[in-house]
């Protein structure tokens, strides 16, 4: 299900980064699409289809994760308490979205996730563009319910399809979403 949480400024990467295993706990990561805001969504942007005209860059992303878990069954509430959604993101370029002037290329799009070339995960069709839509939804609502509000600029992660997948050797991963771009991360030891 939907979290929130913030994360620091030092915890965001540019692609092509190379970064060590050692200083994660059991590392994961997960491909998705994250979006910068251009101004604060509101119901009327959100409503409809496609991506919101709130967007002003879609761009892929590795999110990373502290993958602890120690219960005997897993949970969201054990993740979150393990700082697993402070472990930070590698950004790719992306695109402004409202630059593509054939929007079906926006329903045909698709997520790869790579580690040395061997394809680990994917997705593809309107569920990327569509969870871009319902997770800005979703937490614009939250955040208004907590009396506080999103604004241009802030960088959203907006969740992601392909199952978390954890990293437990030196390689690289490369996430291909297109027409969004892609993003790149060399992990060593």
């Amino acid at each position: 299900h939907c979290v929130s949480g913030r994360l620091y400024e030092s915890e965001q990467h540019a692609s092509g980064a190379v970064l060590s295993r050692q200083e994660f706990a059991n590392l994961a990561i997960e491909g998705e699409l994250a979006v910068v805001l251009s101004q604060e969504p509101n119901e009327e942007v959100l409503s409809g289809i496609g991506i919101p005209n709130c967007v002003a860059r879609v761009f892929p992303v590795i999110e990373l994760h502290q993958h602890v878990l120690r219960g005997k069954q897993p949970s969201a509430g054990e993740l979150i308490a393990n700082n697993a959604l402070h472990a930070g993101f590698i950004a790719g370029d992306g695109i402004n979205p409202h630059d593509i002037v054939d929007k079906t290329t926006l329903n045909s799009s698709s997520l790869s996730i790579f580690a040395d070339n061997r394809l680990l995960a994917e997705c593809a069709g309107p569920a990327l563009v569509q969870t871009i839509r319902s997770s800005l939804k979703w937490l614009t609502a939250m955040v208004l319910d907590r009396g506080e509000r999103l604004r241009a600029g802030q960088i959203i992660l907006t969740g992601s399809i392909p199952s978390l997948i954890p990293i437990t050797e030196n390689c690289g991963i490369r996430v291909e979403a297109p027409p969004f771009g892609s993003v790149e991360v060399k992990f060593k030891t």
